[in-house]
């Protein structure tokens, strides 16, 4: 669908919606037009269906989202340990200040553990405290808790070019303390490799860990070991991941860059209780092969995942084709793979070492994908998820505190989420007599509470899971109200189907 079609199409969407009239003809109809015209630059193509339910319910909702791109909004950080590095992460900073004071704490010989929210900003951190706020739940979240204990900052996510940034980028200046330019992994602005925090750690005898539940070979892990003008090329960064020797323990998904042209795991490997999946590479390299001959452990199940020993050295584990479920569907998908808490929580097991000190870097990559795809639910569910995680790290944290620089932040926010008030049709505005006799009246909603808990509490499938799954105006009725709580109109489903003819979900 190009442009032109694109917003001519969303244009008559909005004109019925806001004015009932289908005709852009009118002064009103062209002002929208213009309107809609400007708009849509920052819309993906592919994702106008997700913009077009976002429009329907956000009068219930009041969820807005301004773009399915990144914005360069500040993203928030928090950090405990040693006062040494958690008074440099305090406060404005930019992100390649974290990769500098990560540096310093590899040097003297202190533990890191890294935790990434991709793409979450503040509000995207606030759904979960604002939950526990609406649910009167005294409990704190890990991103209060931290952040109360240890440092709190405010991270500017630039490129050395410019405002925007990409998961490339900004993965570089967290891995490597060094702003460079879009698309970039693990290299200066001239395309010179730069040193990562992993391979610094791992020159000096630390135990390295990366986790994610994206492709281990996406722009944000691959920037702890690889090096390349092109984030695309993720069948180079496999290599490069092999050769490189820098991470002991990898767990996450992009199996498909890991086996030679032609074939599938299974063809592979004598495995049959594993997520199948064909090689996406344009050659004969059998990198699984490589990393069994590097003394690594291959594994490819959750309960293969659950039998490691703790003894294990070294361990690699691809769990899908590229990334693994959301968390909102991981319940209800037959899927053998481990959810992002479980590897999390193994590896730090098998990095974390009495005698050597460790790294560990945990990517929560669906909250990027989620963003782009404007999905308020999954993006919650994503959201506590973290939380869930840095219980995880704020646990080994505690192990030894002294010694132990925990963090968590993220590389850049997607989506230009947040959340706003409406003017109340007059029928709906309040007023009351307060006990004081005073008269107070109000034509704003803000959203109550109880309307917030069930905004993100009615939705058990991701967006993208019910567009995939409908194909009828009848079905899409059907799969909008049992997934996502949501009732749609005739009207509504048939203008989402037509959306839908160029729909394709963020990732695989």
């Amino acid at each position: 669908m190009n442009n032109m079609i694109r917003a001519a199409f969303i244009a008559v969407f909005f004109i019925t919606i806001v004015t009932g009239c289908t005709s852009p003809k009118t002064e009103r109809g062209e002002l929208y037009q213009a309107l809609i015209d400007y708009e849509s630059e920052f819309w993906f193509d592919r994702s106008i269906s997700h913009v077009l339910l976002n429009r329907m319910v956000s009068n219930n909702t009041q969820v807005v989202w301004s773009t399915n791109f990144h914005t360069a909004a500040p993203v928030p950080l928090g950090a405990v340990g040693p006062h040494k590095y958690i008074n440099k992460l305090k406060g404005i900073i930019h992100n390649d200040s974290i990769g500098r004071v990560l540096k310093e704490a590899v040097a003297d010989g202190v533990n890191i553990i890294t935790v990434i929210g991709d793409g979450m900003g503040n509000m995207h951190m606030a759904l979960p405290v604002y939950m526990r706020y609406a649910q009167n739940n005294p409990q704190a979240s890990m991103f209060e808790k931290i952040m109360a204990e240890g440092s709190t900052g405010y991270v500017y996510t630039s490129t050395i070019r410019g405002l925007v940034t990409g998961s490339a980028a900004s993965g570089t200046a967290i891995a490597c303390g060094q702003k460079t330019m879009m698309n970039m992994i693990g290299v200066d602005s001239t395309g010179t490799p730069l040193t990562s925090v992993m391979t610094l750690a791992k020159q000096n005898g630390y135990r390295t860990a990366l986790v994610t539940n994206a492709s281990i070979t996406d722009a944000t892990p691959a920037a702890f070991y690889a090096h390349t003008v092109n984030r695309n090329e993720e069948n180079k960064i496999a290599q490069q991941l092999v050769s490189s020797h820098t991470v002991d323990v990898i767990m996450g998904g992009g199996g498909q860059h890991f086996i030679p042209q032609g074939k599938s795991l299974f063809e592979m490997l004598d495995v049959k209780e594993a997520n199948n999946y064909t090689s996406a590479r344009k050659d004969t390299l059998n990198l699984l092969k490589d990393l069994g001959s590097n003394a690594y452990q291959l594994i490819h199940n959750k309960k293969e995942l659950s039998q490691l020993d703790e003894s294990t050295l070294k361990v690699a584990g691809f769990f899908a084709a590229g990334g693994l479920p959301a968390p909102i569907n991981y319940e209800q998908e037959r899927t053998m793979a481990p959810t992002l808490g479980e590897m999390s929580l193994k590896s730090l097991s098998l990095v974390q070492n009495k005698t050597k000190p460790y790294i560990a870097v945990i990517e929560c990559a669906r909250i990027d994908w989620e963003s782009h795809d404007n999905d308020i639910g999954a993006v919650y569910k994503s959201v506590e998820n973290m939380n869930e995680i840095l219980k995880t790290a704020y646990s080994f944290y505690s192990m030894n505190p002294d010694n132990t620089l925990l963090l968590f932040t993220s590389d850049h926010e997607t989506g230009g989420l947040e959340i706003a008030y409406r003017k109340m049709p007059k029928e709906y505005q309040e007023e009351k007599i307060l006990s004081t006799g005073k008269s107070w009246s109000n034509d704003t909603n803000p959203l109550s509470y109880e309307r917030y808990i069930a905004t993100l509490n009615q939705q058990k499938k991701t967006v993208s899971f019910v567009l995939r799954q409908s194909h009828t105006v009848k079905e899409l009725k059907q799969n909008a109200k049992k997934y996502l709580g949501i009732r749609l109109s005739d009207q509504e489903a048939d203008l989402l189907l037509y959306a839908m003819k160029d729909y394709q979900k963020y990732k695989d």
